[in-house]
């Protein structure tokens, strides 16, 4: 009996690492698709992103928000300011709506202070990661040593605890990946909500699919993180 059971969550739980590095490996592929695919619609009042931002500042953000010109493929919002492209600027395509649109979701969570914590944490937590490799090798070489006798026992217990705080931090640093996906879950929820003023529900439907699909992204990476040490997929940063 326990026999059966045993395969039963070995089975399990290899069903569900074969899951995560299929997400882990496949869902920027998955994103690029659904990108591509919301590239070729127009919306159908045919505003530009432009005008569509200068919008939602005025009436949502109180005018607190810059829009200042930035490379390609690289916008983003910042204190203050929201960085787009000349051709995102230009842009009438879902793809490029929902994306400013996801943005603009960011700047209305730091308006609410959503996002304050957030950044503070993330900095400080980038500071903590600087010491997981360290404090992992240098645990696994004194617990080594002090097995093999040169140098005293007791040195196999300091290397344990600093093995066990590197095990720590990156328990935070997975605890800080799946923070980072509430954010952006939130930063979309608004970016539907802005979006659902000017667009109808076809077009909805194809800005909430492409926004789930870079949601996921967000999901890979911390699989990534997860389950890099298994060379099956690729390593991620840890913050």
């Amino acid at each position: 009996m326990w026999v059966y059971i045993v395969i039963g969550i070995g089975v399990i739980l290899l069903l569900l690492i074969c899951f995560c590095l299929a997400i882990a490996n496949f869902s920027f592929d998955n994103f690029k698709d659904k990108r591509d695919e919301a590239m070729r619609y127009r919306n159908s009042l045919n505003m530009t992103v432009l005008e569509f931002v200068q919008e939602i500042i005025a009436n949502h953000l109180k005018g607190n928000l810059q829009i200042v010109t930035c490379g390609e493929y690289q916008d983003h919002f910042t204190v203050g300011t929201i960085a787009l492209s000349p051709s995102t600027q230009s842009s009438n395509s879902l793809a490029s709506f929902a994306t400013v649109s996801h943005e603009l979701g960011h700047a209305v969570q730091y308006e609410k202070g959503e996002l304050t914590k957030h950044w503070q944490r993330r900095k400080k937590n980038r500071i903590l990661g600087k010491f997981f490799l360290p404090s992992m090798l240098i645990g696994v070489v004194l617990a080594i040593l002090g097995l093999v006798s040169v140098l005293p026992f007791y040195v196999v217990y300091i290397g344990i605890a600093l093995f066990g705080v590197s095990f720590l931090i990156f328990l935070v640093a997975i605890y800080m990946k799946y923070l980072e996906i509430k954010i952006e879950k939130g930063a979309s929820k608004y970016a539907i909500e802005l979006l659902g003023e000017y667009l109808n529900e076809a077009e909805i439907k194809i800005c909430k699919e492409f926004l789930n699909s870079a949601r996921l992204t967000y999901w890979g990476s911390l699989f990534r993180t997860m389950l890099g040490w298994t060379f099956l997929t690729k390593k991620d940063k840890m913050f």
